[in-house]
């Protein structure tokens, strides 16, 4: 059993402007959709859990409403989900669920649409020995540890002095293993973090 890592994904019916504001390859969001569901099936078996770390569906401020269509695309990844609430859940739960994050939950853990393992505002995992924390905006991030985490979507950069950027617009739009987080660790601690040509 493995452990694999997203943000962003942005899934919906009508998220069409995050289609065109990242420049995401795909003729539209049916095609995208297919294609991540297509990779995760590929990458993560059943037995597997994959933590999105925020903004799994889109519930933009203004039109792009259609929350629930992004959730049901859960029910068709075969490995166990975990979703790590962003600020698009986050505008779900304020406008439809009364603001009420345990009523969210439920929804996400109960509908026959969603199939998600569990739903929390944030968690630790270990990694190989090194603990994570997990978060959507990287301004929340830990301080006791390395801190995994999305929402600046490809703007933000993949690493910073705390942890990394697991959104899906930086990793060719893959899941990243546990295999790619302790690789990227490596070389932070090694390289990234002391390179004072990339640091200045």
């Amino acid at each position: 059993m493995s452990n694999w890592f997203t943000a962003d994904t942005h899934f919906g019916s009508d998220s069409k402007e995050i289609m065109v504001r990242d420049n995401r390859p795909f003729k539209d969001i049916n095609e995208y959709t297919e294609e991540q569901i297509r990779i995760w099936n590929e990458q993560a078996y059943s037995g597997d859990t994959i933590y999105v770390i925020g903004d799994f569906c889109n519930c933009g401020p203004k039109i792009e409403k259609d929350f629930s269509s992004g959730l049901a695309v859960s029910e068709r990844i075969n490995a166990h989900i975990i979703l790590i609430i962003g600020n698009n859940e986050q505008r779900a739960i304020d406008e439809f669920f009364n603001s009420s994050f345990d009523k969210f939950r439920e929804y996400c853990l109960t509908d026959p649409s969603c199939k998600f393992d569990d739903v929390k505002l944030n968690d630790y995992v270990d990694i190989k020995g090194e603990k994570f924390f997990l978060t959507h905006k990287p301004t929340d991030h830990a301080k006791d540890c390395q801190t995994l985490f999305g929402h600046t979507h490809r703007y933000g950069g993949l690493w910073k002095s705390f942890g990394f950027n697991v959104g899906v617009d930086l990793n060719h739009f893959r899941l990243f293993s546990e295999e790619d987080i302790m690789y990227m660790l490596s070389k932070k601690k090694k390289y990234w973090d002391d390179d004072m040509a990339i640091n200045s």
